[in-house]
């Protein structure tokens, strides 16, 4: 009788250890989880920031485009002028058409940037609700793995973090229309 006190006592320790490296593990895991919540909370603050100046650049844009538009089909009824190739020879004209081309491939840029930035912080959103799910669950399923998706995360920080850190927009990757398309968009006389 006495030998199976010790085995009692060897198997009762042996249990306790494993129960407490299981909650010891299942604390690692919720702090490493809780450490990915403020990961994504912080980067979803920067990328809602980089979507607030992206809008106020694109408003700012499209007040200026307003402005030249109007600028140009004044100039365009004050000369009399029907064609492209009259407005090219209108100084005003010309130079407001080449404004109107960059500024409009920055606000298409902007828009790309602007839906890229919102897409980033929509799957953020769920990942940030996936983990608070997994959270509510480790207690219950120690031996969860949470690899797949704290890698999964960290895929999406390594792509995005950089992105807050740069300009809204890169002037170098500007695509601007033919000067004729946009003479076409705005004349007067082309919508008759």
């Amino acid at each position: 009788m006495k030998k199976s006190i010790p085995a009692i006592g060897i198997v009762s320790i042996l249990t306790m250890l494993i129960f407490a490296g299981t909650v010891s593990a299942g604390n690692s895991k919720t702090q490493d989880l809780e450490q990915k919540i403020y990961e994504i909370s912080s980067l979803r603050v920067k990328i809602i920031d980089k979507i607030d100046q992206a809008v106020e650049m694109q408003g700012h844009l499209e007040q200026q485009l307003t402005l030249l538009r109007d600028e140009i089909r004044s100039e365009q009824a004050r000369a009399g002028i029907y064609s492209y190739q009259e407005a090219m020879q209108n100084l005003r004209i010309r130079y407001n058409l080449s404004l109107i081309q960059v500024l409009l491939a920055y606000v298409e840029q902007l828009h790309e940037r602007i839906a890229y930035f919102q897409s980033g912080n929509a799957h953020l959103k769920f990942l940030y609700y996936h983990v608070k799910d997994d959270m509510a669950i480790i207690d219950t399923l120690k031996d969860m793995e949470i690899d797949p998706l704290t890698e999964r995360i960290n895929r999406i920080l390594d792509e995005f973090v950089p992105q807050t850190k740069n300009p809204v927009f890169n002037v170098t990757d500007v695509r601007p229309l033919p000067v004729e398309h946009i003479w076409d968009q705005i004349s007067i006389y082309s919508q008759f």
